[in-house]
């Protein structure tokens, strides 16, 4: 298995950030030097993705077994949309390494279905992937944009954000990839057992508010909503985002 580039800043407990579909590891640039005061930063770009967009991301366990490599123990993983399913993955697959989780705009189960309302329709995704054989570029845009509706932010900062991504775009086989873990990937009759933050935006697109109740009765026990913010808090309410990242890692 081939060994993934990582970016590691700071020193102390190890936190693993895996960013969303179609990104890249420089989405965390806004709050990388906040974190980076607190622990290990270890961002990585997802194989398929950013510098590692030679590597085949493949289905959710291949995903698993590439990244496990680079999880340390006593680890804290900050998985943010797409990264939040594969973080769950990884607690239940590692969890004598992997001690806490910080889910971010995610969910236990993307798509809904007659038994899991609190997600996405599937005929959403099913445009995203119709698109993405005709326009990869305006299709990854398109979802960038998406992201950050409904929330006020500074248009010049967030173009600025998504041009550095696009600078290294994902591999179009790892964005096919990824649309079949974010269809497919379940944990919602599956909740992990070590430590979790949720955080979501109330005005978030993508990830229904619903989410939070269904959360509670999984018996998660650390959900923040962030009122104003949407799909991104870590961009749009990189204070507010950061307070309750520190109240978890204090705790945990």
């Amino acid at each position: 298995m081939k060994a993934l580039y990582t970016n590691i800043e700071g020193q102390g407990r190890p936190l693993v950030l895996l960013h969303g579909w179609g990104m890249n590891s420089h989405v965390w640039q806004p709050i990388l030097p906040a974190l980076a005061q607190r622990a290990q930063v270890i961002a990585i770009d997802l194989p398929g993705h950013g510098v590692n967009s030679h590597l085949p991301l493949g289905a959710l366990e291949t995903a698993v077994t590439q990244l496990a490599d680079h999880i340390p123990p006593n680890a804290i993983i900050v998985g943010w949309s797409l990264g939040g399913l594969i973080a769950q993955a990884l607690a239940h697959a590692l969890p004598e390494r992997v001690a806490a989780l910080i889910l971010i705009a995610s969910t236990p189960k993307f798509v809904a279905d007659a038994s899991w309302e609190h997600a996405l329709s599937p005929d959403i995704l099913a445009t995203f992937a119709q698109n993405l054989q005709t326009d990869y570029l305006g299709t990854v845009k398109r979802f960038f944009a998406l992201q950050f509706l409904g929330s006020k932010t500074d248009t010049r900062a967030v173009n600025a954000l998504r041009d550095t991504i696009m600078q290294h775009p994902a591999d179009m086989r790892a964005l096919e990839d990824g649309l079949h873990i974010l269809r497919t990937a379940d944990f919602s009759q599956t909740p992990v057992k070590q430590p979790a933050l949720w955080v979501l935006g109330r005005l978030d697109k993508l990830i229904p508010v619903s989410l939070a109740d269904a959360l509670a009765e999984m018996g998660y026990k650390h959900i923040a909503q962030l009122n104003s913010a949407a799909h991104v808090p870590f961009v749009t309410h990189p204070e507010l985002f950061m307070e309750h990242i520190g109240a978890f890692l204090d705790a945990n």
